[in-house]
């Protein structure tokens, strides 16, 4: 919507500084206040529902100390390859941070240097292959 709004030294120096040119200016000045009320109350309840939505779908991952994960290579961010392999293998959590901070060491037991985001883990389930296969 447009609105032409004219100011009130316009209006006088025009002449148009009757009661029925002052109550017009006043109504279109409450009307485009009220449009605009109206659409930064739309505008918050719009927000509120992309958080809601963003809330619901976060997957919060537990780490307890001893678990096996796998780490994820971040050299792959920026120049992602089809055939790859994305994570590093296997590591122990030795200690685990109340905000997802987990610090790894390999299997032989030697400690990775820092610690890590959980974010960047995920858990190694190994998957042996069934007896009768192994057998045959």
């Amino acid at each position: 919507m447009e609105y032409m709004v004219l100011s009130l030294c316009i209006a006088t120096v025009t002449g148009l500084s009757d009661s029925r040119v002052e109550a017009d200016r006043m109504s279109r000045l409450l009307e485009f206040e009220e449009d605009k009320f109206i659409a930064s109350f739309q505008q918050q309840v719009q927000k509120a529902r992309e958080k809601a939505w963003h809330d619901r779908h976060i997957k919060h991952k537990k780490f307890h100390v001893g678990d096996l994960v796998l780490l994820y290579d971040s050299k792959f961010l920026k120049h992602p390859r089809k055939f790859r392999m994305h994570w590093l293998a296997p590591y122990v959590i030795r200690f685990v941070t109340n905000v997802g901070v987990v610090q790894l060491e390999t299997l032989k037991g030697e400690l990775l240097g820092g610690f890590i985001n959980g974010s960047r883990l995920k858990l190694y389930k190994d998957n042996p292959l069934p007896c009768n296969i192994m057998n045959s």
